[in-house]
């Protein structure tokens, strides 16, 4: 039986008449309260774990009921049937995985005991919105109700978009690649010999879309045995990024490959004549299912989708070419404990005890970045990764020939086998979303790891957070989020010497006028810099510029983002040995200075002048929130990442980047400031919150309200819940 108290006027009057001492609550034994404060953030004050994942369902569901339960329908693979024909592509993929058929054997797979708290968590979701149906739009509600299968398949599904997303998987999967804007994100770890004072920091500073399942919810909860602090991905059961008393983590995007695709080659014109495989013919494995499809006039049609698998995987015809697909997290059942490890990780009270949680393997991708009380740091780079038998990454980020069971991997390897550092000697650790080489200085040697273990990329903004921390001896509190704050762009820094000189030497007087905006240029990203958009609009006509010519030259040629750092744009390209002082130097002045004849051009047409302030063009957008924004892009080697899209009035507004800030320093008590950039509701809230667009674009994060007392101070709105 579940209770629920409301939260209404009424009900806070009678409790606060009698209430407990904030510092000792008194809580029956299947009790929780949730105390939201003036940010929109619940503290989650909880007799035990059941009652604590009964209250964070809860929670999501007031602050994002209609994103989450559209998030599970598409983990159903039903998207099209609850919501119409655009999510039909999607669901033929969720299906072609079965994602939602893992999802029953992975809730049977539970630890004992876990699965009864993805029951609380599922229970608090349905709970209200039996309570609170006003809230939530008619479109969702025939989603209810939620069961634990359903969120174990929408993590799973989130986390295999993540791993298609990053790997040639993306491409033929539909509704599984990320775009134009694959994740990102910071993270930092300081330890004692490199912290101002000796105790050790954390960065956290995920990038993601600010839409959709890429959203992220704060919360705290707070237990008898552990005070966890963090963000999850809406409709995680868990905290995923997080810290409590003893240490804290982060998570980076890393270069890993947990997907290959397979070229199959048939035995007869159909694919009814099944395919080759050793010298054998081999039949399909089939299997239909019916997806239903909502019409615009609320109609219902259906369509049968009948699904092959290869001995490799599932099979999907792309481009011609008739390819399996094989998901290293699918293949095993190591994603059944994802959630669970994540919850254990939060619990853990020392670095011996995270890491052997850590080898557990469950966590299909990510760097996990490290700091504790005891001032260890570490970074591990971490997935559920093929053991492959032979190849490097780029013959492996191509479909490779799918006759040959020698290339059909089974095994993953081993969280022993994969890089990592603990409290090395630079006294920090470090990822952007690069190769694991360069986690700490002096840099890793990647001869000592399997060749294909990872991509062998970095990026420009990597790079800038390596010359931050390579250029202090120490850094302390402050500092470090005045660096996470950091506009400057590395990419000037490279190229804008050249560039300048090679304008002014010229007797073209626009060029000329755009040389003195640049020189002037303070090199940051912020509001009021008066050359960024200049720069920018230049960056990306040269880059559109040199990929033509190499086209021309070579029409076999295909471009890759990892080529932003190399020969084809720099005189000096990018030397991984020498990640400080590489890549720099124009390799084409003369297309240099036609893309930036091109960008002047552009500018004074659209914007009557060359150093319009860079925060009149980008602008920080959210619902009625108007800001002169801040930051810009990996490309352009600016640590503060924000992404500009065009908005309707011909201004840009920020789309992705800066979501879940997070400064911790492991002092005792913990000292932590945090931001969500974004705010922490997409639903419509029964009170007001602050709002968190303003703190960003100010540059500012704000207190993370932890002790009992601070809550109290900052309580917007009180919920008592009962779980039994």
């Amino acid at each position: 039986m579940k209770i629920f108290i409301s939260g209404g006027a009424l009900f806070i009057a009678l409790w606060l008449s009698a209430c407990h001492t904030i510092d000792q609550p008194v809580l029956q034994r299947n009790n929780a309260e949730i105390l939201w404060d003036t940010w929109g953030v619940p503290h989650i004050v909880a007799a035990n774990d059941d009652s604590a994942f009964y209250a964070f369902g809860w929670a999501q569901m007031r602050s994002h009921g209609d994103l989450l339960l559209k998030l599970y329908a598409l983990a159903r693979g039903r998207g099209a049937e609850y919501f119409g024909e655009e999510y039909l592509t999607a669901d033929r993929s969720v299906r072609l995985l079965g994602i939602p058929g893992l999802a029953e054997q992975w809730y049977a797979q539970q630890e004992p005991g876990f699965g009864d708290k993805l029951s609380a968590f599922a229970a608090g979701i349905n709970d209200f919105a039996r309570r609170h149906p006003e809230t939530l739009s008619d479109s969702v509600r025939a989603v209810l109700p939620v069961t634990p299968q359903d969120v174990i398949a929408h993590t799973a599904r989130v986390m295999t978009v993540f791993v298609a997303g990053i790997s040639e998987c993306g491409a033929v999967l539909p509704g599984f690649d990320f775009h134009n804007q694959p994740p990102a994100s910071n993270g930092w770890a300081l330890g004692a010999n490199y912290s101002g004072s000796g105790n050790a920091l954390l960065l956290a500073n995920p990038h993601l879309y600010w839409h959709g399942m890429e959203i992220f919810f704060e919360a705290h909860l707070l237990l008898p045995d552990v005070n966890l602090y963090g963000a999850a991905l809406v409709g995680s059961p868990v905290l995923q990024i997080a810290f409590n008393d003893h240490l804290g983590w982060t998570h980076t995007v890393n270069p890993m490959d947990g997907c290959d695709l397979y070229r199959l080659r048939l035995a007869g014109d159909s694919l009814n004549d099944g395919y080759w495989l050793d010298g054998v013919v081999r039949d399909f494995t089939l299997a239909d299912e019916t997806i239903r499809v909502r019409q615009a006039d609320g109609g219902i049609t259906s369509e049968v989708l009948q699904m092959r698998r290869a001995v490799q995987g599932p099979v999907i015809e792309h481009a011609g070419e008739i390819l399996a697909v094989r998901l290293a997290l699918l293949e095993t059942s190591l994603l059944a404990g994802m959630n669970r490890q994540w919850w254990e990780m939060g619990r853990a009270g020392n670095l011996e005890a995270f890491q052997t949680i850590l080898q557990g393997g469950h966590l299909p991708l990510f760097n996990v970045i490290y700091a504790d009380a005891d001032r260890h740091v570490m970074l591990a780079y971490n997935g559920i990764i093929p053991q492959r038998a032979a190849g490097g990454a780029t013959f492996w980020r191509k479909p490779v020939a799918g006759d040959d069971s020698r290339l059909i991997w089974v095994h993953t390897h081993h969280y022993r086998e994969l890089p990592k550092v603990i409290d090395p000697v630079s006294g920090w650790v470090q990822n952007s979303n690069g190769a694991p080489w360069h986690m700490t200085l002096p840099v890793l040697d990647k001869n000592q790891y399997p060749e294909n273990i990872a991509a062998d990329v970095t990026n420009n903004r990597e790079l800038r957070g390596l010359r931050m921390l390579a250029a202090r001896q120490r850094m302390h509190f402050d500092e470090l989020i005045a660096a996470k704050h950091s506009t400057r762009s590395l990419a000037a820094d490279q190229l804008l010497d050249d560039l300048i000189s090679a304008a002014f030497s010229g007797s073209d007087p626009l060029l000329q006028q755009a040389a003195g905006v640049l020189s002037r240029w303070d090199r940051q990203y912020l509001a009021e810099s008066r050359g960024a958009q200049l720069f920018g609009v230049w960056f990306e006509r040269w880059v559109e510029s040199t990929i033509v010519k190499a086209a021309a030259a070579n029409a076999n040629y295909v471009f890759s983002p990892e080529q932003l750092l190399g020969s084809l744009f720099y005189s000096q390209p990018f030397d991984s040995l020498q990640p400080l002082t590489t890549p720099h130097g124009l390799a084409d002045k003369p297309l240099a200075l036609a893309a930036l004849r091109q960008a002047a051009n552009q500018l004074l047409v659209e914007a009557g002048g060359l150093d319009i302030p860079w925060g009149e063009v980008a602008r920080l957008r959210r619902g009625t929130t108007d800001l002169p924004g801040n930051g810009a892009t990996t490309d352009l080697g600016v640590f503060r990442e924000i992404v500009y899209e065009p908005d309707h009035d011909g201004k840009l507004k920020s789309s992705y980047g800066d979501s879940f800030i997070a400064a911790v320093e492991f002092s005792r008590p913990v000292r932590a400031q945090v931001l969500m950039t974004y705010g922490n509701a997409t639903q419509p809230q029964a009170f007001v919150t602050a709002d968190q667009l303003h703190l960003a674009a100010k540059q500012q994060l704000r207190p993370a309200w932890r002790s009992l007392n601070e809550i109290e101070a900052n309580v917007a709105l009180r919920e008592l819940l009962s779980y039994e």
